[in-house]
């Protein structure tokens, strides 16, 4: 032992400055986890790994410039000894990687605590190395023992099922950077597990060892897999000290280049200030390039900018199912995984979907975990759950597997609960940009979450306030009375429902005298007091034309006086579509005016037993918007027993419990099917409000519903303009 330590033992040579190239490499591996705050289990076994390795590089650096086989041999039979131990610590990492995890992790740990025997064994005995021997290329290489062959088998033991688990991922994964971490990691441990081939010189196979240069190699390779890819999903970065270590690791071989290019004896002094050179110089060209590549990426990446869009975005929402799908929207074009939100109620302790729906009690996450949730602030992984508290861990890996998700990010606003985002189990592994994402944009869902509360709060209280200084009933008594309104040979029924206590929609029927009747609808932008407002102002305006004009009443004057009221009354905010016709028996025809309303149809019994339907097509714009008024006034045919159907768009829009809206193709089939002896007005009117009414299935009504029917029905011979027809 006196003889491993004395300075005697040892001259340095030339050449240990190549061998120090793998446990260079090493260091900056062993550096970088030592430092970064990634994934811990992972992390873990990676350390193990290559400090179990290092003892081998270092002796295999050292061992040219060793004098004596006395200091060589004990150094040998320990770094010998510790490749088991780096076998067994690789391949927990490889089955830690590939994501096996559950009842296939004894494997490693097993394969550990046997690697650990071997280690004993071969530190104290010399059944693993029995010598040294002298290379003919200059160095010192250990001489196989009788249980050198068996520790050789107990290693590619110990090193295959792990190596199997990361080809079967590597190589069946779908494209994705967790892909590419794997196949890098598997070429890397490729070549570093190669480098047993020198186990050949042991047999005194062979003239100079190569597992050096290999495993170099390999290490190098696990430094871009960390640095680059981010491997092991950095969340603390502290890149100082890798960036240190990996710039002396450049300029050392630099260092050592140019002094060799110098010759000679150089003094101390001078040859310091050639290494200090170099590592500037390595300095300087490492920062060029990087403010080159700053230069060329810009300040803001695009995870930066989808977080921006996120806020954005999420400012004019008000409702907190609107706001968690646009997260999970932005979320999923950062990271490419479509992730589950859940939202927590703010009344109680109830739970809902991001789409609105209520979630099951027993769906729902305990309230339990309500507390301490709020106050982490960080991402949780399923397979790390050493910071949970004991009695909150049994709830939380259930709550895991409910949602199948493999990590969840708790959404919290002053210790409040608001949200919990679950990236599922068949999404890639994060890195450490990917996950600094996920946590920023659950931070600003938070915020937006507080932001919608707060407005709904704010509108509930105003609407509060404005329907209770208006009544509905002043609304209903500018509408027609309920039941049949005869004028003439034209029966008119029609119906007025309010999504809320104050609508948005009207209608009227008016006698304009010479058996003509004047019907209008409209349906203002919107439902509540406000539009209740500009209803009340259009059906006034309606009122007021007719008074005046009477006969003498034209569509184009009547729609001029009804926009200059909506833009009055509605301040340019509101916007009103209208149509407005005249059934005129005398004529035989029905002109028309629209301005941006829903189509009616015109309903016709043939002689063939069978029913017309045409639809009354007119353009123009809604009213009050401020743009150009200039409709045109339309004109069809009308015969005896046709009827004319018009409704507003609550009545096609009105939705299922599925979503589905009842729609103009049903409306178009139920009035094809109208059968001839029931085409009366109440009749169809009936028909078409009980067939909305059960599409809804007892679903709020998301819009005003207006429904009204005329038919033109002759009691007296048809006048000679009719006969002419």
């Amino acid at each position: 032992m006196q003889e491993l330590w004395s300075s005697a033992s040892y001259a340095p040579h030339l050449l240990s400055l190549p061998f120090a190239f793998a446990p260079v490499a090493m260091l900056v591996v062993i550096t970088y986890c030592l430092v970064m705050r990634g994934e811990p289990v992972l992390r873990a076994w990676l350390l193990l790994h290559f400090v179990a390795l290092l003892p081998y590089s270092l002796t295999m650096a050292l061992s040219p410039s060793i004098v004596s086989a006395a200091a060589a041999e004990p150094l040998f039979r320990v770094a010998a000894s510790f490749i088991m131990v780096a076998a067994a610590a690789g391949a927990g990492f490889q089955f830690r990687l590939a994501g096996k995890t559950g009842k296939t992790r004894w494997i490693p740990r097993a394969g550990l605590a046997l690697a650990l025997v071997w280690l004993a064994v071969g530190a104290l005995t010399d059944g693993v190395v029995t010598g040294v021997g002298w290379l003919a290329a200059g160095l010192w290489y250990p001489d196989a023992g009788t249980l050198a062959w068996l520790a050789l088998l107990f290693t590619l033991a110990v090193s295959v099922p792990g190596f199997l688990v990361l080809t079967r991922a590597a190589l069946t994964s779908k494209p994705s950077l967790e892909r590419r971490q794997l196949r890098l990691v598997l070429a890397s441990n490729v070549i570093t597990y190669s480098g047993l081939v020198d186990v050949a010189l042991a047999y005194h196979i062979g003239f100079f060892p190569v597992g050096w240069l290999l495993s170099g190699i390999g290490s190098v390779l696990v430094v871009r897999a960390l640095v680059v890819e981010d491997l092991l999903r950095v969340r603390a970065v502290d890149t100082t000290l890798p960036r240190i270590v990996m710039h002396f690791a450049v300029a050392l071989p630099l260092g050592w280049a140019v002094l060799r290019l110098l010759g000679g004896e150089l003094p101390w002094w001078l040859a310091t200030i050639v290494l200090a050179l170099a590592y500037a110089s390595v300095r300087v060209s490492i920062a060029i390039v990087g403010l080159i590549n700053r230069g060329a990426r810009g300040n803001v990446g695009t995870l930066d900018r989808l977080v921006g869009q996120l806020v954005s975005r999420a400012r004019p929402l008000e409702s907190e199912p609107a706001v968690a799908q646009l997260a999970s929207d932005i979320i999923e074009l950062g990271l490419g995984v479509r992730v589950e939100i859940l939202l927590a109620a703010a009344d109680d302790y109830g739970w809902t979907t991001h789409t609105g729906a209520k979630l099951a009690d027993d769906a729902a996450p305990d309230p339990l975990l309500g507390g301490w949730l709020a106050e982490y602030d960080s991402v949780i992984f399923k397979g790390e759950l050493d910071r949970v508290p004991d009695d909150l861990r049994a709830l939380l890996l259930a709550l895991f597997e409910r949602n199948a998700s493999r990590a969840l990010v708790p959404v919290a606003s002053h210790d409040e609960l608001l949200a919990l985002v679950f990236v599922p189990t068949d999404a890639r592994r994060m890195g450490g940009r990917e996950l600094a994402f996920l946590e920023r944009a659950c931070e600003r869902l938070g915020d937006a979450i507080v932001h919608a509360r707060m407005a709904q709060r704010a509108a509930s209280r105003a609407a509060l306030a404005r329907e209770i200084e208006l009544a509905a009933t002043v609304q209903r008594q500018l509408l027609p009375a309920r039941g049949p309104q005869n004028h003439g040979d034209i029966t008119v029924v029609g119906s007025w429902t309010p999504a809320t206590r104050c609508a948005g929609d009207f209608w009227g029927v008016y006698p304009l005298g010479d058996r003509r009747v004047l019907v209008a609808i409209g349906d203002v932008s919107g439902h509540g007091v406000a539009s209740a407002t500009v209803t009340a102002a259009a059906a006034a305006a309606v009122d007021v034309s007719v008074r005046r004009y009477g006969r003498a009443l034209e569509l184009s004057d009547l729609i001029t006086a009804l926009d200059a009221a909506v833009r009055r009354v509605g301040g340019g905010q509101l916007s009103m579509t209208c149509f407005c016709a005249i059934l005129d028996p005398d004529a035989g025809e029905i002109r028309f005016i629209s301005c941006g309303h829903t189509t009616p149809y015109l309903v016709r019994p043939t002689d063939n037993k069978e029913v017309e339907l045409q639809a009354l097509v007119g353009r123009g714009n809604p009213l009050g918007g401020g743009g150009t008024l200039a409709p045109k006034v339309l004109q069809k045919p009308l015969r005896a027993g046709d009827l004319v159907v018009w409704y507003t768009d609550g009545v096609i829009e009105a939705a299922d419990p599925s979503g589905e809206p009842f729609g103009d193709r049903r409306l178009q089939r139920m009035l094809r099917r109208l059968d001839r002896a029931a085409m009366t007005p109440p009749a169809v009117h009936d028909l078409v409000h009980a067939g909305v009414a059960a599409h809804r299935a007892g679903q709020p009504r998301g819009d005003d519903e207006t429904l009204v029917v005329a038919q033109w029905l002759a009691s007296a011979p048809a006048s000679s303009s009719e006969i002419a027809r």
